[in-house]
C-alpha cells in the first residue's frame, strides 16, 4: 500500500490522489482487521481431507513466527492423524524442488504427494512454544474439526503452480538494446508483439524470445516521434498499432508500409485498442469512453461517460473481445470488467471492489484464451485473476510474483505480465 502511494505522489496529479483516498483507507482497515484478530490461547488441529483427484493437493502457505495473544511464538508441523509424520515437498522461489520431511515454516509452499488410494486426513497441528530455547513445550489437544472436502480445480493464489518463469528483457531496435518502456502487448501465430514505446517501436519475438522484426519505421509519415501504446493484429494480417503521441492508429504489413492512418479526436487519451469483425475499438481515459471506427477509419459511434453505471465508466483502459463477440472493457476506477455485445448493449460484468476470491480492485489489462477465459490484471491484489465464459472466478494466479501487474498477453502455453515498474516482462511458461 506504501509502495502504490508512492507511485501515486510521484506520477499521479491531485484528482488521482483524492480519489484514491477512499480506497487507501478500506484497505488500511482491511489490514487493521487482520492484525487484530486473537489466535487463542490453547493448541489446535486444522484437518484437511486429501483430494482423490489430484496427484498433489497445495494446502496453502504455513507462516511462521506469529504471535499469540500471550506473545507465544508458534511452530507447526504436518502430521497423519494417529501421529505418523507424513512425507512433504518444500518448493522455495524460483529454484528446484527440494524434499524435506517433517516441518514446514515461513513462506515456503506445502504440497503433500498423495501415496494411498483411500484419502486419510492431514492434520496440521499447532505448538505453542516459549520463545527461550530452555523451556520445553506443552501440548494439549482439543477436538479436531474437519473441513469440507471440495472437487475445486487446483488453482491456488500463492504459488505459480507447475508454471515456470523468466525475464524477458527484449532486443530493442538492435540487438545490444533492451525494452524501455514496454506497454500492451499480444500474441499472434505464437509470436509476441510487444509495444516498445521508449524505442519507438513494436518488437516481434520468437517462441525463443529473439527478436525476428521491429516495426516502426515511419520516418516523414508523422508529426511526432511514433509512441506505441497497443496492437492488434486483424484477420489479413495488417497490424494495427496505437500510436498515443500522435493520437493515431496506425495499419501497416509486415515490412513496415503504411496502409492506412486512423487519426482520432484532439480530446482523447487513448490507451487500448482491440478488433472486432470489420471495427476497430479504442478505449478513451480522459473521456471515459469506448470509441467505434471501421478498420478503413470511419467514426462509427461510442459508449460511456463518466459514472458508475452499466454504461458509464470511470477510467476505461483497456478492451478485449473473445470469440462470441462480447466486448469486455476494464473499468479501473469501478473495479470491474464490463461487457456489452457487438452494439454496445450491456450484458454484464465481472468484480466488484474488494480483496477476496470474486473481487477486483483497479483492474488493468484483459486477455483472452481460447477457451474464452478471461485473465485480469488485479492491479493493486497483485495478482492475475481467471474467470471462465459463464463468468464464475476459477481462481489466481501468480500472487505476488509481479508487483502491481499492469499488461498481460495470453497464449496456448505461456503467459506474458509486465509490473507496474518493471523494465521487463516476465514470462510464465507451462
Amino acid at each position: 500500500m506504501l509502495s502504490y502511494l508512492n507511485h501515486l505522489l510521484t506520477f499521479g496529479g491531485a484528482v488521482d490522489i483524492m480519489a484514491a483516498q477512499k480506497q487507501m483507507k478500506d484497505q488500511q482497515q482491511h489490514y487493521d482487521d487482520l492484525t487484530n484478530v486473537p489466535c487463542g490461547d490453547t493448541d489446535s488441529d486444522l484437518v484437511f481431507t486429501e483430494n482423490p483427484d489430484c496427484l498433489q493437493i497445495d494446502l496453502g502457505v504455513v507462516r511462521g513466527n506469529h504471535l499469540t495473544t500471550q506473545g507465544k511464538a508458534i511452530k507447526s508441523e504436518v502430521e497423519r492423524k494417529g501421529g505418523d509424520r507424513m512425507e512433504t515437498v518444500t518448493r522455495k522461489r524460483e529454484k528446484g524442488n527440494v524434499t524435506k520431511p517433517g516441518n514446514i515454516g515461513g513462506r515456503e509452499r506445502c504440497v503433500v504427494e498423495k501415496k494411498q488410494t483411500q484419502p486419510e486426513p492431514l492434520v496440521v497441528r499447532a505448538k505453542h512454544h516459549q520463545p527461550a530455547k530452555e523451556v520445553q513445550p506443552t501440548k494439549r489437544e482439543t477436538k479436531a474439526t474437519k473441513t469440507k472436502q471440495t472437487n475445486l480445480p487446483c488453482v491456488f493464489a500463492d504459488s505459480p503452480g507447475d508454471w515456470s518463469k523468466f525475464k524477458l528483457e527484449g532486443q530493442g531496435p538492435s540487438p545490444e538494446q533492451k525494452f524501455n518502456n514496454p506497454q500492451g502487448s499480444t500474441f499472434h501465430n505464437d509470436k509476441l508483439l510487444v509495444c516498445d514505446k521508449g524505442n519507438n517501436v513494436v518488437q516481434i519475438l520468437n517462441k525463443d524470445s529473439t527478436c525476428e522484426k521491429v516495426l516502426g519505421s515511419f520516418s516523414g509519415q508523422l508529426a511526432k516521434p511514433f509512441q506505441p501504446q497497443s496492437v492488434a493484429v486483424s484477420q489479413d494480417n495488417h497490424y494495427y498499432i496505437l500510436d498515443d503521441n500522435n493520437l493515431q492508429i496506425i495499419v501497416c504489413d509486415q515490412n513496415n508500409k503504411v496502409i492506412r492512418i486512423i487519426t482520432l479526436p484532439g480530446d482523447t487519451d487513448p490507451r487500448c485498442i482491440a478488433l472486432l469483425r470489420g471495427f476497430v475499438l479504442v478505449t478513451d481515459v480522459k473521456g471515459h469512453r469506448l470509441l467505434k471506427y471501421t478498420q478503413i477509419g470511419q467514426y462509427v459511434g461510442e459508449i460511456g461517460s463518466l459514472g458508475h453505471g452499466r454504461t458509464e465508466f470511470n477510467c476505461p483502459f483497456f478492451v478485449a473481445v473473445n470469440s462470441r463477440d462480447v466486448i469486455m472493457v476494464s473499468d479501473c476506477r469501478n473495479h470491474c470488467i464490463k461487457c456489452f455485445d457487438a452494439d454496445f448493449n450491456y450484458l454484464y460484468q465481472y468484480g466488484e471492489e474488494g480483496y477476496g476470491d470474486s473481487q477486483l480492485y483497479w483492474p488493468y489489462s484483459i486477455a483472452v484464451d481460447g477457451a474464452d477465459n478471461v485473465y485480469v490484471c488485479d492491479h493493486c491484489n497483485d495478482r492475475i485473476s481467471i474467470w471462465s465464459r459463464d463468468r464464475t472466478c476459477i481462481g489466481h494466479l501468480f500472487k505476488l510474483e509481479v508487483s502491481n501487474p499492469r499488461y498481460i498477453a495470453v497464449s496456448r502455453d505461456r503467459i506474458c505480465v509486465r509490473g507496474w515498474n518493471d523494465k521487463h516482462i516476465t514470462v510464465f511458461s507451462k
